[in-house]
């Protein structure tokens, strides 16, 4: 069964991450960290010095609706796995919140409800960033070979 130490340690898969945090919704995910081992920077989103291979931002929606221009720029820094958490105390995630975070170009990954409380994880990137549509393939158009034709 999931939970969210499972989904945790599932996205992490192992310890070769250096990761950083960015907490204020709780610290739900710092404790799974700490208790599963893994090694995590906990970080402020407006250090300039963020580095490293996967960001997981567990902030309130207020917060990343206010820090949506230094999200996209962060996109450029953890453009690999960049992982954003909502809890809510709703099944209702479709806000302007959810809109907002796709638009990034993020994808929802996970559903979970437990306590009560329901979490979103949403995911950035950039190989999965835009899918390859089926027209687009060597069979079709994009063939050099049938230009002629």
């Amino acid at each position: 069964m999931l939970n969210l130490n499972n989904i945790i340690c599932r996205i992490i898969q192992n310890d070769n991450f250096e990761i950083s945090v960015m907490e204020n919704n709780g610290n739900e995910i710092s404790d799974i960290l700490t208790k599963n081992k893994f090694h995590y920077n906990a970080v402020d989103i407006n250090d300039k010095s963020l580095q490293g291979n996967m960001l997981i931002l567990f902030l309130k929606d207020q917060d990343l609706k206010k820090y949506y221009d230094e999200i996209g720029k962060l996109l450029l820094i953890f453009q690999k796995d960049f992982i954003i958490i909502r809890k809510l105390d709703t099944k209702n995630y479709i806000t302007d919140i959810h809109n907002m975070i796709m638009s990034l170009g993020f994808n929802i990954i996970f559903k979970l409800e437990e306590n009560k409380l329901f979490y979103y994880f949403y995911v950035y990137n950039i190989s999965n960033y835009k899918k390859t549509p089926d027209w687009l393939n060597n069979e079709n158009w994009a063939n050099p070979e049938l230009w002629e034709k």
